[in-house]
């Protein structure tokens, strides 16, 4: 009576319906028996079902990266399309976690509110990148200038309807959940959608600081795997019992050595590291524009015992080097990428243990879901683009940021700073008195 009254207890504690149970009724009646290990030692698989697993992973990695490269060469617009549909894929899977059927069955405005409220986020941000693409096209932003002056507000009035659309559904005897459910849908906006919204900004800086963060992540994976599979042996930690020191040391050095080559390839392509001049710019697009400083080959000194051993390794005196700075910097990025990214798929392992399943999802075979894959991607766009505004960046001010700045003035301010702008010209030689006549229309 005891085992039972036990397991009966169990049970209406997690639910019939509850995540955990769904998945592993999809999953099939298979039971996966875990064998104890000693603690710090790699638990070891089947060794068909490893290769299996092999095949699947790298067969569906490189379709992956061919997909994730035709979107580069479609230019910035593609990559916004790519980083939305994320956000949405990842946001669901996300707040699938806490779905319980049988209880939203009985509020049937529990979804919709999660769509609405990713719905108001999206609007802020993506409004945000909409107004900065338009600066390029003066004429059409002031026609539109009423809208993006209010926007913030307009973007605040819509979580506001939200929330109070979210209290009068309070219901007496949902309390706890609802409020857990609230809790976890602005979790996920958080840690889903603002972070990716970093990936955005970094397109507008240049596709090399969009494509630069996401390929060492994708490389560290892919060595910290292939390290792990053959070298293997000692656990790294135990949330994802599969993660080894040997494959964390051997994908950090070789993610580091990727980098930095990388970086020096990518340098010279004005596509990568241009800002974009429009939205529809491709790989294939002629870009010019003056780049950061930080791309330019700068000659290095190489210190006396290095330069002593290569002249000795390669028979001619070697005593300056051309780097770009960039470089050095591509290897702050990747020590990053190595050291503190993971972290953020090891957050997602400890979120999957607390809910019990293996994977987010099943949409990428031999992945699991699409946040398996993109798990360490944002906290890496958020460090990127830190990193980027506070070590990098080149404060640049344009023809498109002036002329912003100019709508938002009174139709007296606007007159007399284009009578200060007509002054000027005109005392350095830079207008005619015939332009002036036709301006003036005298």
């Amino acid at each position: 009576m005891g085992r039972v009254a036990k397991k009966s207890s169990n049970s209406s504690l997690h639910g019939d319906n509850s995540p955990a149970k769904l998945r592993q009724r999809r999953t099939g009646s298979k039971e996966v028996t875990e064998t104890a290990t000693p603690s710090g030692i790699v638990p070891q698989e089947d060794s068909k079902k490893k290769w299996k697993n092999w095949r699947q992973r790298t067969i569906f990695t490189f379709v992956m990266i061919g997909g994730f490269f035709t979107v580069i060469a479609l230019g910035p617009l593609s990559i916004m399309l790519m980083v939305l549909c994320l956000q949405v894929l990842i946001y669901r899977e996300v707040i699938s976690l806490s779905s319980v059927p049988k209880k939203e069955r009985d509020l049937p405005w529990a979804r919709a509110m999660n769509a609405y409220f990713l719905g108001c986020l999206e609007y802020y941000l993506y409004g945000q990148n909409i107004h900065r693409a338009l600066k390029r096209h003066p004429w059409l932003e002031a026609h539109l200038q009423p809208v993006f002056a209010h926007h913030t507000f307009i973007s605040f009035s819509m979580y506001l309807l939200g929330f109070v659309w979210f209290v009068s559904t309070l219901r007496k005897g949902y309390y706890r959940f609802q409020m857990g459910q609230f809790a976890w849908t602005h979790m996920a906006l958080a840690l889903v959608v603002m972070q990716s919204q970093f990936m955005i900004e970094n397109i507008f800086e240049g596709i090399f600081w969009f494509f630069l963060p996401i390929a060492l992540v994708i490389v560290n994976d892919i060595f910290a795997y292939v390290f792990g599979f053959f070298f293997g042996r000692h656990q790294l930690i135990e949330l994802s019992p599969k993660k080894t020191w040997e494959g964390y040391i051997g994908g950090g050095l070789m993610t580091m050595a990727f980098g930095f080559m990388l970086t020096a390839l990518l340098s010279d392509w004005k596509f990568m590291v241009c800002p974009p001049p429009n939205l529809h710019m491709t790989a294939f697009s002629h870009v010019q524009c003056e780049v950061n400083p930080v791309f330019v080959p700068r000659e290095y000194a190489v210190p006396y015992p290095l330069a002593s051993l290569l002249s000795v390794v390669l028979r001619r005196q070697i005593s300056t080097v051309l780097i770009r700075p960039v470089q050095f910097h591509s290897l702050a990025i990747s020590a990053f990428a190595s050291l503190i990214a993971p972290f953020g798929g090891f957050f997602a392992s400890g979120v999957k243990r607390a809910f019990n399943i293996k994977d987010f999802g099943n949409s990428i075979p031999g992945h699991g879901g699409v946040t398996d894959r993109f798990d360490c991607q944002f906290i890496m766009a958020a460090f990127s683009h830190t990193y980027f505004t506070s070590f990098i960046k080149v404060s640049t001010v344009t023809v498109g940021s002036v002329f912003s700045a100019f709508l938002t003035l009174t139709p007296d301010e606007r007159k007399e700073v284009f009578e200060n702008i007509q002054e000027y010209l005109q005392l350095y030689g830079s207008l005619d008195t015939a332009t002036i006549a036709m301006t003036t229309g005298a």
